[in-house]
Formats: structure tokens, sequence, C-alpha cells
């Protein structure tokens, strides 16, 4: 009964074929994703993001200096350490010295794909200012300094590449080693750890920051090959406001202003071709990797948005974009020392919960100051990786739907003609009622899990009902595939009509069997579900 509920309240439904009665009524499409532009930059098209929509599951990690203290990412502001203090955790032989010495990259690209992810993402330089790799910036701390002298992030990239999986780098512009980070006027010091107060020396302190941003932009987008995508974080200036509100300093957009009062010198700084003016952030970027997708961190609205943290999604599907959750199994993003994982049924929670809803997953762990990743994170992945090898077809590919999940209960992705009913914790028994598939015939249902044949019935109104579930072998998500005669789509704009010249652009991917969405365009800088990325 819930299920046939929830058939009248959603808007997609099954594509009517050519022969069915014209008395078959498609309901409205969901929302259409049609890329926007923001500062001058025009997110990526569908094509181009298609690969991360796709995929399903990446694998974040996070690593630098901060793994040495074994106490997170934030240890450094936490506990207001001074930089020079905090450089040792680098440069001196002590038992919290982040030393790589057992790093080894392809064991990290081999535990993704055991994790089942198709994507990596690696912290390049977290808020703490550390670099992975050698750095031609004069004020730049980085590993290829002494006494590591080596380039992390170029070991990583190979390995990650040469085991098959799409490159991701994680970047923070923000450096809690620059007094001007907090006072970027000279003016007016906001708040902080360390007790910097105001001072008109921290406007030039500020600009050196940006300088280095700048180059270390550069070094990342022209000296490692194609890259697939940017985590931008710590867009925000003193850890106050949005990344947006911040857009007036890093300028983060296609093109700098000549007259913005915290010039890049011409050593870190390339100019467009077109006009000869000055590149922003993203104007840098999509000169050298014009197929890159970044998340909305840097200021700029991003080509898909992010939901962060360890909360399970909830409410409808994210139709009309693309969004990616991402959260961490150990507490902290970072390595803390002692920290409990995360169990496999809250993780499963949270990556079902997120697939239902059309959402692809990042997901998080925080290896040592040697490189390893701790037994008990890698375990956790692994077991995610037991579940993907199984049921992966009802994931990997698919799109969330064709009708809304029902929050704890269940919930439906699709691709070609099967559709996936995701069982959760939280719906009891071993029978399930679909809402209505209209004329559509079924050919098929299934344990996707074991491949076995279920049995089903069929109601004049539409439904399949089906019985013989079994809940236990997976009860994080049992999942049952419906296979049918047609493609399961959302309905066409009118089913077996062609479609006029107005529901067309083909140049941003919306092909004659889809239209424009109505809903009007949301600005991507301040997504109102996301929270802030702990790490």
């Amino acid at each position: 009964m819930a299920a046939m509920t929830v058939a009248a309240a959603v808007s997609p439904t099954l594509a009517a074929p050519a022969h069915a009665a014209t008395t078959a009524q498609p309901l409205p499409l969901p929302p259409l994703r049609i890329p926007k532009s923001d500062l001058d930059i025009e997110q990526q098209s569908d094509e181009k993001i298609q690969w991360l929509q796709d995929a399903k599951l990446g694998m974040f990690i996070h690593w630098g200096v901060y793994s040495g203290t074994a106490k997170g990412e934030w240890y450094m502001e936490n506990a207001a350490v001074p930089p020079e203090t905090y450089r040792k955790y680098f440069t001196d032989a002590t038992g919290e010295q982040f030393t790589a010495s057992t790093y080894k990259p392809a064991d990290w690209a081999q535990l993704a794909k055991d994790m089942g992810a198709k994507y990596t993402v690696l912290t390049t330089r977290h808020h703490d200012g550390f670099a992975l790799w050698p750095s031609a910036h004069p004020n730049a701390f980085h590993a290829g300094q002494a006494p590591m002298q080596r380039d992390l992030i170029g070991e990583y990239v190979t390995a990650v590449r040469a085991a098959g999986l799409k490159v991701g780098l994680y970047y923070s512009p923000m450096s809690w080693r620059y007094p001007g980070y907090y006072d970027v006027t000279g003016t007016n010091c906001l708040p902080n750890k360390w007790g910097y107060t105001t001072d008109p020396a921290h406007k030039e302190n500020a600009r050196i920051m940006k300088n280095e941003v700048y180059q270390q932009v550069k070094e990342l987008m022209t000296q490692y090959g194609k890259i697939d995508d940017i985590y931008w974080d710590g867009g925000w200036l003193g850890q106050r406001g949005s990344d947006a509100d911040a857009a007036f300093f890093w300028e983060p957009g296609k093109l700098r202003d000549s007259t913005n009062q915290w010039p890049v010198d011409a050593a870190y700084s390339e100019t467009d071709s077109a006009t000869g003016r000055p590149l922003g952030v993203m104007g840098l970027v999509r000169k050298h990797q014009p197929d890159i997708v970044v998340n909305p961190r840097s200021g700029w609205m991003g080509d898909y948005l992010s939901e962060e943290g360890g909360s399970i999604p909830s409410g409808p599907m994210r139709t009309g974009r693309l969004v990616e959750k991402n959260f961490t199994i150990c507490g902290t993003w970072g390595y803390k020392a002692g920290a409990p994982v995360m169990s496999f049924g809250t993780i499963m929670n949270i990556l079902v919960n997120s697939w239902v809803r059309n959402m692809t997953v990042l997901l998080n762990v925080g290896p040592d100051r040697t490189g390893v990743i701790p037994a008990d994170q890698a375990a956790a992945v692994r077991r995610v990786g037991s579940f993907l090898s199984t049921c992966g077809q009802a994931v990997y590919g698919t799109r969330g739907g064709p009708w809304e999940p029902m929050d704890g209960r269940y919930g439906f992705t699709y691709k070609d003609n099967t559709f996936y009913v995701h069982l959760l914790p939280g719906y009891s028994g071993t029978g399930f009622t679909t809402p209505s598939i209209g004329d559509a015939q079924v050919t098929r249902v299934f344990d996707v899990a074991t491949g076995a044949d279920l049995s089903y019935s069929t109601g004049s109104d539409g439904t399949v009902t089906i019985s013989g579930i079994n809940r236990t072998r997976i009860p994080e998500d049992s999942v049952v595939g419906v296979t049918l005669d047609r493609s399961v789509q959302p309905a066409n704009i009118a089913a077996g009509k062609t479609a006029t010249a107005s529901s067309e652009e083909t140049s941003k991917g919306n092909t004659p069997r889809r239209r424009p969405s109505t809903a009007p365009p949301r600005r991507a800088g301040a997504p109102a579900t996301a929270t802030r990325d702990s790490g």
C-alpha cells in the first residue's frame, strides 16, 4: 500500500511505446540539467560530466603533514600550532614525522578498485598549506624539500591512471601559514587561533598567498597530464561566510580584474589568448584541462553540487543537477589514531540512500604518516566492494528512479529496460508492491544478488507484487530487479511524438527525447543542502 501511495505522488513514469493506446498519459519529466554560466565560465556539458554520474563511487584520500600528528587534518588550527613549529612534523625525525616511508600509491589504487570505486581524489594541499609535490613558488611548503624530496602527486597520478581509474585532485587555496588569510585588507583581522591582529602588512602577505595559489594551480594543471576532477575546498576567508563571498579576493572565474587590489605577479600569471587579459583560477584550469569537472567550493558555481558530511541523504531525488555526496568513515578526514571506523551498516545506509536519489558518492579514508591506509578502514571499504561485485548492476551507470524513494524504507534505480528496488533495513517483509508501470509488460523479476527468478503478479492498476525476497543475505540493501519489455525511462514530452525545436539544445546535450527544465535556475555557490567539509 505504501508503494502504491508513492506512485501517485511522483512525477516520472515509463515511456509509452508507439503502439500504446492513445489514452496512456505519461507524466512530466523530472527537471533536466541545463549548463549555466557563472563568472564567464559555463558548466560542462552533460557529455563531459556523464562519467561522474555513471561512476557512483569514488575514493577520497586525506593525507599530509597532519597525518604525522595523528590528530586529524585540522590539528594545526585546533591547537594553534605556529607555522614554524608545525614544519617540524615534516623535518624532524620523531614518531610524529610525516615520512611517506611506505607510500605505495599502487596499493591505494588497488584498494579503490577493491572498494568498487571508479575514481579517486587526493588532497594535494590542505589548509595547513603543505603541498604534496615540489612547488616552484619561493614561499611554498612542499614535499620536494628536504628531507622528503619527493613528488607524491606524480606517483599518485601515475598509479591511479595505470589502474584505469579517473584522476581527481583536492586543493585548498586557504593556508594557515599566512596571517594575511585572516586580514586580506590589513584593516580588519578576523578572529583566529594564533592571536593575529589587524596589521597593514597583512594585505601584502595575503597577496603573496594568492600568488602561491595561482602558481600551484598552474603546476597541478600542467605537470601531470589529464586531470579529470578537482575538489576545491576552503575558498572562504578566515573561515567566515561563503566561498562566493571571497570571490573578490581569489578571483575564481575566467578572468581577473586588472584593478584588483591583490594583483598576481606576472611570474605566476597567465593570460587569455583571445583578450590578453589575465586569467582567473577557473580560466587557468579550463585553459589547460578543458574537460575537467569541478565542485563549487572555489567561489565559482562548479559543474556539480556537493552534499558533505556523514548525514544520511533524505527527501526527493536530486534531479536537474549532478550531486556528489562525500563523507569520511574514520571520524576525521585525516588520520586520527584510535578513531573508530564507521560501521558497515551506516556506510551502506549513506551509499544506498545516495544512489537511489541519483547521487554519486565520494567515500574518504585517511592513511597514516607512512602512507598506509589502516587495516580497519581497508576492511570496511572492501566490504563495500563485495556488495558491489554482487549487486553492481543496480548501481553503476544507473539513475535514481523512476519513482521517488521512501525515507528509511526503499528506493529505486534504473538502467536500460530494468529497474531495481532497493529494500533498506527500515522496510520489513519479504514482499513488495511497486508503483504502477502503466501498460509495460514484465519479462522477468529476479534477486540481483543471486540471479534467481522471483515470483510476481501484476495488478489491473499496473502494479507489480513481488514475493519471496531474501532479506537476510544482504540486509543492508536487498536488491530486486524488474525487467520490462521496453526501456525504463521517465516519460518523453509527449510519448510517441516528435520533439519540437524548442525542446532541443544539442549544444548542451539535450537531445530530441529531452526537454529544458522549467525550474528556475539556482546559484550553486552555496547549495542549501550542503554542509561544510570538516576536512
